[in-house]
Order: C-alpha cells, then structure tokens, then sequence
C-alpha cells in the first residue's frame, strides 16, 4: 500500500500538472485570439474611417479617393508607386498620377540598355511588334500593352526615363548585339554577334519551356573570361557594359541559392540605388542643386520608405532620404488587385502568361479586400494607421502588413484587374 501510493502519488501529481497547463494554454488561446480579434477590429475601424473611394473611367479617375490623391502628389516632389506587376490598370493609374505630376525623370525597374530602346521605340509611330519578335520579352514589363503605352504618354510629356535594374535575363541576345554595335574591332564585332544569334536561339526555346533556364542563369565563367578577354581593347563604354553584364550574372546565379539569395538581393538592391544616383549627377553637377520632380515605379517590395518585406533598405527608402535632404516630400503609393487576372510569366508567346487569382483566406491585406467592394477602387490613408501603430494602439502581427503600414502612405486596391494585354 505504502509502495502503491508512493508510486501513484507522482503520477498525480504529473497528471495534475498536465491538467494545469492544458488549462493554462487554453486560457492563453481564448485570450490570443481575443486580442487578435480585438487588433482586427481596430485596424478594421481604421481602415474603414480612412479609406475613400475611386473610381476609373477609361483613362480618367474620379471619387474622393482620386481628390485625396491629387492633392498629396501636388504637395510631393517624388512619387513611389509600389505595384502588383501585370495588371493593365496600375500603369493607366500611374499615367494619371504622372499627368498631376509633372515629373521630369520617370524611374523603372529595367536596366539602363532596355532603356534606352524603350525610349526609341516609343518615340516612332505603331507598336513595337517587330522588335518584340525579334527579341521577345526584351523590355520586361514594357512588353506588354499598357505598360507601353505608359512610357509612350511620358515620352510626350518630355519625361526622361531611366532604367537602374540589372541587366535582365531575357536580353542577352539584345545585349551582345549592342556590344558589338559599339566596338571597333572587326573580331570583336563577329564573335559577339555569333554570340548574340545563338543566345537568342537558345533562349527563345527557353522561354516556351517549363524551367525557363535562360542563358544568364547557366552561362558558364568560361564564357564570361571569353567575353572580357575580347573586348578588353574595345571602348570604355563597352567595357563598363561587360563589367555590368557580368555582376548581373553573378546576381542571378546566385539569387536562386539558399545561402547565398539575400546577400544576391542585397547586391542587387546596391546596384539599383548605385545606379540611381549615378543617373541623377547630371541634375546635382555640384550636389547642391535641387532635383527635379521624379515618378518611380516598382514591385511593391522595393518602394516602402522605411524596410522592405524582407527587411532591407530598398529603393524606396533612399527615394525618402534624397526628399529629405532637399526638405521635400516623397509620397508612396502601394497598388495592389484583390482579384481578377494578371500577366504572370514570360513565354514568348505572351497571351500565354495570363492567369486568374482570388484572394487568399490568410492574406496579410484580407481586411483591406473585405472592405473593397465591386463597385469602385478603395483608396486608404495608411498614415493614421502608421501612427496609431508606433503610437502601441495598434498591433500586427504580420509582419510583411506592419511593414507596409509603416512604408506606404497610401494603399490602393483594385477590386477587380485585368491582364495586361499581348500586341
């Protein structure tokens, strides 16, 4: 008996324990989820006191949220829109930002040589199909539709555009081509064409497969050495080229890998804002003149004025800082579709790439879409939102949503988007 109850008396004691914490972790729950529900419900009276509608029109906006808007781009020297990519409304809604702007530089998320295409082909009549067959998906967004007619509406408005990205990966054939329109030498200019043709083969058979591994993603370091060792006589113009060709390579091949894809990020991110500046000297000749009005455009996760999703100072941030120094204003716009279609992908035959997407039950914006109805764009002030939460009257407990309150002035949802057209 002593034995038995010596021996049961811990097993009580374990059993009661258990029975504790049991309790305990489901008072923990109950109070867990009241405290989300009650978060929930704040940033839901939030959002509702400071959200306003807009509405599109063709090529024309209207509503209370399109005057909120008008208003604070007057007011600001830079304008960040942080985008979905390939929906066909985002870019009619940056041309209209644009025509309130005034901007005098329209920065891209494109490298500096499709650029410099894109602005000549938007200068001449017609859509550029034959470039576009010749080299598919040469111009990243700007090989769609509205994008096109985007920079085209820009360029009538004698707008500069700049291109700051890496070299992008779907223009290597582009890319030798020009190389070897600028060299001298007659070796030169054959080996890099050679080059061009079967890169441009290679990856226009890529583009229609299911991996996609284009030349950039694959190239080998012999190849690079080749394409240094060839053009170590040509200009420095051209060699400046190679030397940028070759941190792109770099970037993407690494991008992929575990251990190495936020470092390749990082170096992609130092690159742009490298590049950005560099563009903008000719404005600053002594670094004392004040820089012109300048719209930017760019996947959501590089525009936020503070930290990006994923917690670097991205593009967006030093977009605040030049702002800041001339004791102006940027204001940052996130555009995002609740549901609908969008252009997703690059095969070469672009009418392919056109997907249909809902909302996810756990999005970090599904109290932004359960506000937005079918009728009309909801356009919603994040800034009293922002204070309340560095205030502590707010909570949030996702992250990638704390972070675009605390980046964004502004969120925009599209209720409803449509992909953005094929030529």
């Amino acid at each position: 008996m002593l034995r038995s109850a010596s021996t049961n008396r811990p097993a009580s004691a374990a059993s009661f324990t258990t029975a504790c914490r049991l309790v305990l972790a489901g008072v923990a729950s109950l109070l867990t989820s009241a405290t989300a529900q009650a978060q929930d419900s704040t940033m839901t009276r939030l959002i509702q006191k400071n959200q306003f509608p807009l509405v599109q029109t063709g090529p024309q906006f209207s509503g209370t949220g399109w005057d909120q808007l008008q208003q604070e781009v007057a007011k600001s020297q830079f304008v960040m829109v942080g985008e979905m990519h390939g929906t066909a409304q985002i870019p009619q809604f940056t041309g209209a930002l644009a025509q309130v702007l005034q901007p005098k530089i329209f920065v891209s998320e494109i490298d500096r040589y499709q650029a410099q295409d894109l602005s000549q082909l938007v200068a001449q009549p017609g859509a550029p199909a034959a470039y576009l067959q010749q080299y598919p998906m040469s111009l990243s967004f700007y090989s769609w539709a509205e994008e096109f007619a985007l920079a085209r509406q820009l360029h009538a408005q004698k707008v500069q555009l700049l291109g700051i990205d890496q070299v992008n990966g779907f223009t290597v054939g582009r890319f030798y081509t020009r190389l070897a329109e600028q060299s001298k030498r007659k070796a030169t200019k054959t080996y890099l064409l050679q080059r061009a043709a079967a890169y441009q083969a290679t990856d226009r058979v890529e583009m229609t497969s299911k991996d996609q591994k284009m030349t950039m993603m694959h190239q080998p370091p012999s190849a690079l050495d080749s394409l240094v060792a060839m053009t170590r006589q040509e200009s420095p113009a051209v060699q400046r080229m190679v030397q940028e060709y070759v941190s792109s390579i770099r970037i993407y091949q690494t991008s992929a890998q575990a251990s190495t894809g936020l470092q390749s990020h990082k170096e992609r991110i130092g690159m742009m804002k490298r590049n950005l500046m560099q563009d903008l000297r000719p404005y600053q000749p002594t670094g004392t003149e004040a820089l012109p009005k300048m719209l930017l455009k760019f996947g959501a996760e590089h525009g936020a004025r503070n930290l990006s999703f994923i917690g670097v100072f991205d593009v967006g941030n030093l977009v605040t800082n030049l702002a800041d120094m001339q004791n102006h204003k940027s204001l940052h716009v996130m555009v995002l579709g609740k549901q609908g279609t969008t252009t997703a992908g690059f095969d070469s035959d672009i009418r392919k790439n056109t997907h249909a997407y809902q909302p996810d039950a756990d999005n970090a914006y599904k109290l932004f879409y359960d506000q937005t109805t079918a009728s009309a764009w909801n356009v919603v002030d994040l800034r009293p939102l922002r204070r309340a939460l560095l205030g502590r009257k707010l909570q949030v407990a996702d992250l990638k949503l704390e972070r675009t309150i605390l980046g964004y002035d502004y969120l925009v949802i599209i209720p409803q988007t449509t992909a953005n057209p094929a030529f």
